[in-house]
């Protein structure tokens, strides 16, 4: 039998976060999956641009971290990590953070 070209597909089991970004780096945990446990890949989308840098407890976001912009959405591994810290570039914006499932 072939395999189904959706069979390695992501698939979204939990609520994630939205927060609004400010002129200072702040941070949020990274959310868990549909078992409890903190989710090995999220999703992340932007209303608008702003930097993300994934850490441990106290990391902070500079202009020199990853960007992101609206028109482009990005799915990280994180499963070394706790804690994604976020700063706006230039305006207040919306990051959404998804937890996903392989």
């Amino acid at each position: 039998m072939s395999k189904l070209a959706y069979d390695g597909a992501y698939q979204v089991g939990a609520t994630g976060n939205t927060v609004t970004s400010g002129v200072g780096s702040a941070s949020i945990a990274i959310p868990n999956d549909s078992s409890g446990n903190r989710a090995r890949f999220v999703r992340l989308q932007a209303t608008g641009n702003l930097y993300v840098k994934f850490g441990l407890a106290g990391v902070t976001a500079t202009n020199n971290d990853m960007l992101l912009s609206p028109d482009c959405d990005v799915i990280v591994s994180c499963k070394s990590f706790s804690t994604i810290a976020y700063i706006q570039e230039a305006v207040a914006a919306k990051l959404n953070i998804t937890p996903l499932e392989s």
